[in-house]
């Protein structure tokens, strides 16, 4: 785990320079620039896009992480594995195609009452899934080359520059909305190119094919796998992108708005989660390869463990200064603020739950993420066609929130059943009941009239009930050891 957290910590920098600029793009710039219905227009697009580019890549995207440790080392040229993963979605993303446009009636039925704007523009969901498509596939061949961090920085940085410079055109009138449209959409081209180029310079873009590496019993395993895969990821992605997509036919595009920037701060939380995975996920793929399940168990429990702490004191720094936030926000986003608390507490569920769906994936059961999410997924769009009508965009949070649950639950009892694996320790409850003490003691307890005073005092106290414990207990002795060795790095 020490290797994961020392490697994760440049993932974690370009994570936090991606918060900040993602925090002037979606707290300051997006709702003072575009009216709501504008922004949820771009909600639903990218929505829309993902759960779109999750069925055209036929689950070869984790087919990459699965597959390229039996391949990298049998050949210099990784018997032309490059080339398979980039021919093939050209299959998926033709039927994709077809397929949307023979919807399109109905996609304008669905949409035309509450959300008339994204009909106008929903045909941007095809280049846009093709753009997202291939940066999944070529961004986890990267990771799997041990290189996490040029995929961080073209879709959390690059991307979003991208999107400051198109918003400032459109604020001074430079362009108009169907130009502002285009162009956002043709701005995530840059993500594969990006990604595409740094494969290049490592000199690993390989695309003559290995005709005599194909055999019978590889090309089903792998087919088997990528179906079982992309029918997972495709529930998966449904699962967090539907409450949007549903919003938008069933409360409107400005409600989406709301929604989105509301779910965006929510998801500040997993900036750790995101950042630790990235390396996680290819160890666990060697580990339950030579079918080393000690060093598989220690991930699991690390990874909670790991990504609680940071998660948890994010979240409280997140609800404490919430009032702040959305003062500078027009007001009519104030009305997010519950959904902040029910999805924070969704994903502190997910990330407490650590690695739990890497080591399905990557082992003899990634059939079970499949038949999870069937059932997940289901329950998903039923709660939210249930809550949304009664609860607006808390029933679409509160849906959310227990699909997570749900989700997570489900796969926490199966590898504790089938591989006596779980990521929780004593250690586990100490945090969670120090984290809900301090949040409650700074929320209810600490009270000035000025915002200027109350924020500053609320957020040292929570620091200091929660995090100096933490550390002085070595609750986490791999981030006790970061801290050690940024302080020397930092402090001669």
């Amino acid at each position: 785990m020490g290797i994961i957290v020392r490697q994760s910590i440049s993932n974690t920098i370009i994570s936090y320079i991606g918060i900040s600029l993602g925090f002037v793009l979606t707290i300051l710039l997006y709702p003072h620039i575009l009216a709501p219905e504008e922004y949820g227009l771009t909600r639903v697009l990218i929505s829309a896009a993902y759960i779109s580019s999750q069925f055209a890549h036929f689950g070869l995207h984790n087919v990459v992480i699965r597959y390229f440790p039996f391949f990298k080392n049998a050949d210099p040229h990784h018997h032309g594995f490059l080339f398979w993963m980039v021919s093939i979605p050209i299959i998926g993303f033709v039927l994709f195609v077809a397929v949307y446009l023979l919807a399109g009636d109905v996609i304008i039925n669905f949409y035309s009452d509450r959300s008339p704007l994204f009909v106008e523009y929903y045909l941007w969901v095809i280049p846009l899934t093709l753009f997202i498509l291939y940066y999944e596939i070529l961004n986890n061949y990267l990771r799997s080359l041990r290189d996490s961090t040029t995929g961080s920085i073209a879709n959390e940085v690059i991307q979003r520059i991208l999107a400051i410079g198109l918003l400032g055109l459109y604020f001074y009138d430079w362009i108009s909305l169907s130009q502002f449209i285009t162009l956002f959409v043709f701005s995530y081209i840059s993500q594969p190119l990006i990604i595409g180029t740094q494969i290049w310079r490592k000199k690993e873009f390989k695309l003559i094919p290995n005709l005599s590496i194909i055999r019978a019993s590889l090309v089903k395993g792998i087919a088997r796998y990528s179906i079982y895969s992309m029918l997972g990821g495709f529930t998966t992605v449904i699962v967090w992108n539907v409450d949007v997509m549903m919003l938008g036919s069933m409360a409107g595009l400005d409600q989406t708005a709301v929604y989105a920037i509301a779910f965006y701060v929510a998801s500040i939380i997993t900036i750790p989660q995101r950042s630790i995975e990235k390396i996680a996920g290819p160890m666990l793929a060697d580990f339950i390869k030579k079918k080393e399940w000690n060093e598989v168990a220690s991930i699991y429990k690390k990874t909670s463990l790991n990504q609680l702490i940071p998660g948890l004191f994010i979240f409280g720094l997140i609800w404490l200064n919430l009032d702040l936030l959305f003062m500078l926000m027009p007001d009519f986003y104030a009305a997010g603020k519950w959904v902040v608390f029910i999805v924070g507490m969704g994903k502190l569920v997910e990330m407490v739950s650590g690695a739990n769906g890497h080591i399905l994936l990557n082992s003899k059961y990634y059939r079970i993420s499949f038949y999870t999410n069937v059932i997940l997924v289901t329950v998903t769009i039923i709660l939210n066609y249930l809550l949304i009508p009664v609860y607006g965009i808390e029933g679409a949070a509160l849906a959310t929130a227990l699909a997570l649950f749900s989700h997570n639950a489900v796969k926490w009892f199966f590898l504790l059943i089938r591989k006596n694996l779980q990521p929780f320790s004593l250690s586990t409850l100490f945090v969670l009941a120090l984290g809900a003490i301090s949040i409650y003691i700074c929320y209810t307890v600490i009270n000035f009239d000025s915002l200027l005073i109350l924020i500053p005092v609320r957020s040292l106290l929570f620091a200091l009930l929660f995090a100096v414990p933490i550390v002085y207990l070595n609750i986490s002795p791999d981030l006790n050891n970061l801290l050690q060795n940024l302080r020397k790095k930092w402090i001669p």
